[in-house]
């Protein structure tokens, strides 16, 4: 606000507006004084001096109040640019309705994590309704990657306060159910290997985008998740940062 209090104010018209306004409240003052009073009389002196007073406190406060105005403007304007529609403390079961509302007519899934045991859990049972109505690509941290024995999979375990191992075992549980899935389109519902640092988690449902930062030693349904649009840079920058890492991915186990 402080920035944008400071533009305004530079600008021509916004100093011809305050110095006037300043200039009668002095003026106004200057009536209201015992000299004035005794010159003018003190009715005359009262109702000019109140007058010009109150004429100049109303032309700062209006300045003031239109000033405030253009800093909701431009925090508004920049919100829309970006496409930032809500922002959630929290992600995952946290926010379950969220995703329920959007996924019952979903033509296009993106979703990128760690293990996702959550989201498993939640919705394993809409797999194969979704690959016949719908595509979906979900990316799964690598276990392995870059080393099975220093694996970014590892290292979010003791980040998170897991048992070491966990997550490994969480990707390993999500490709085993998929790949039991007799009915599921196949060809609509891949799962991949992520081999990169992850550094959000990302679940896009057609034009919208769900997404958050990992943080140390926090659950990942404990952190903040934005919510963005197609109409903004935001989609675009996520959606391009999901897609290479798609093609860097490596096909989930039961595919190999």
């Amino acid at each position: 606000m402080k920035a944008a209090f400071l533009r305004t104010i530079r600008r021509p018209t916004s100093l011809i507006w305050v110095f006037c306004h300043i200039l009668t409240l002095i003026l106004g003052f200057a009536v209201l004084s015992e000299a004035s009073k005794k010159l003018f009389g003190s009715g005359l002196a009262e109702g000019i001096g109140g007058s010009l007073d109150a004429t100049g406190a109303a032309g700062i406060v209006l300045f003031l109040y239109v000033v405030s105005n253009d800093d909701l403007r431009e925090k508004m304007n920049a919100l829309s640019k970006a496409g930032l529609d809500a922002i959630f403390p929290h992600r995952s079961v946290l926010i379950k309705g969220e995703y329920n509302t959007r996924l019952s007519s979903a033509r296009q899934i993106d979703l990128m994590g760690f293990g996702l045991s959550a989201f498993l859990q939640d919705y394993s049972g809409q797999f194969v309704r979704w690959s016949h109505l719908s595509v979906v690509r979900i990316l799964l941290i690598d276990p392995d990657f870059p080393t099975a024995r220093h694996s970014v999979a590892l290292l979010r375990d003791r980040e998170e306060g897991h048992t070491e191992g966990q997550t490994k075992t969480e990707v390993l549980q999500f490709e085993k159910v998929v790949g039991e899935l007799s009915d599921l389109k196949r060809e609509n519902f891949q799962v991949r290997r992520m081999r990169a640092l992850p550094s959000v988690n990302m679940f896009r449902i057609d034009d919208e985008i769900f997404w958050g930062p990992y943080l140390m030693h926090q659950q990942s349904r404990n952190t903040p998740t934005l919510l963005v649009n197609r109409s903004g840079f935001l989609f675009s920058a996520l959606q391009a940062h999901f897609e290479a890492l798609w093609k860097m991915a490596s096909p989930a186990a039961e595919e190999l």
